[in-house]
C-alpha cells in the first residue's frame, strides 16, 4: 500500500509529554516528520483539538515544545493493543527551529505560515516539573465477560481508578490499580 504523505516520516520511538484539554500525560512518539507526528496514547481527542507536545531529543539539553492539532484518532480494541498501536496523528501548527534542524531541515514546510511564537517562561519545562505517577488500571464489564487494562496518569491509585471508569463509561467497574 503506497503512502500519500507530504513529508517523509522518521520512525523512532521516543518518550514525550502530551498536554491537552488542561491535562498532561506521558506518551510515546512513534514517528515524526516536518509536518506531523504519530503519538501512541490512550487519550481520546477530537480532530482539531490543540495539544502541546514536549520532546527531549538525546542531544538537546532543553525539551522542545511543539504546538499541534489532532488530525486523526486511531482507536485500537484493548485485546489488540499488544500487536497494534492506537493513538493520535498530529499536524504541526508551530515548532521551534531546533525541531527542524534535528530533522536536517532549514525550517517549517513552505506551505505552513509561521505562527507567532509564544513567549514561554524559561522556569519550568515539562522535564523539570514533577510528573504524576502512571497506573495500570484493570476494569471489567459489570454484566459481561470483557475486561480491559488502561494506562492512566493520576495522583493516587483511587484517582486512577476513577479516571479509568470515566474513560470507559457506564457498565464497568475497576478491579484495581498498579503503579507502573
Amino acid at each position: 500500500m503506497a503512502e500519500n504523505r507530504v513529508a517523509k516520516r522518521i520512525r523512532r520511538r521516543m518518550a514525550c509529554e502530551l498536554k491537552a484539554e488542561g491535562r498532561g500525560q506521558r506518551a510515546i512518539v512513534i514517528d515524526f516528520s516536518r509536518t506531523g507526528l504519530f503519538v501512541q496514547t490512550s487519550a481520546r481527542l477530537s480532530p482539531g483539538a490543540q495539544v502541546e507536545l514536549w520532546l527531549q531529543f538525546e542531544d538537546q539539553r532543553e525539551p522542545i515544545m511543539i504546538r499541534a492539532a489532532v488530525a486523526r484518532q486511531k482507536a485500537v480494541p484493548s485485546n489488540l493493543t499488544s500487536v497494534a498501536q492506537g493513538g493520535i496523528g498530529l499536524r504541526i501548527v508551530d515548532a521551534p527551529r531546533a525541531y527542524y534542524e534535528l530533522l536536517g531541515e532549514q525550517g517549517p514546510p513552505p506551505q505552513a505560515a509561521p505562527a507567532p511564537r509564544p513567549t514561554a517562561p524559561k522556569a519550568a519545562p515539562v522535564a523539570a516539573a514533577p510528573s504524576l505517577p502512571r497506573f495500570r488500571v484493570r476494569v471489567k464489564q459489570s454484566d459481561g465477560p470483557r475486561s480491559r487494562i488502561l494506562d492512566i496518569v493520576a495522583e493516587t491509585a483511587e484517582r486512577a481508578c476513577a479516571a479509568a471508569l470515566a474513560q470507559v463509561g457506564a457498565g464497568w467497574e475497576a478491579l484495581g490499580a498498579e503503579r507502573v
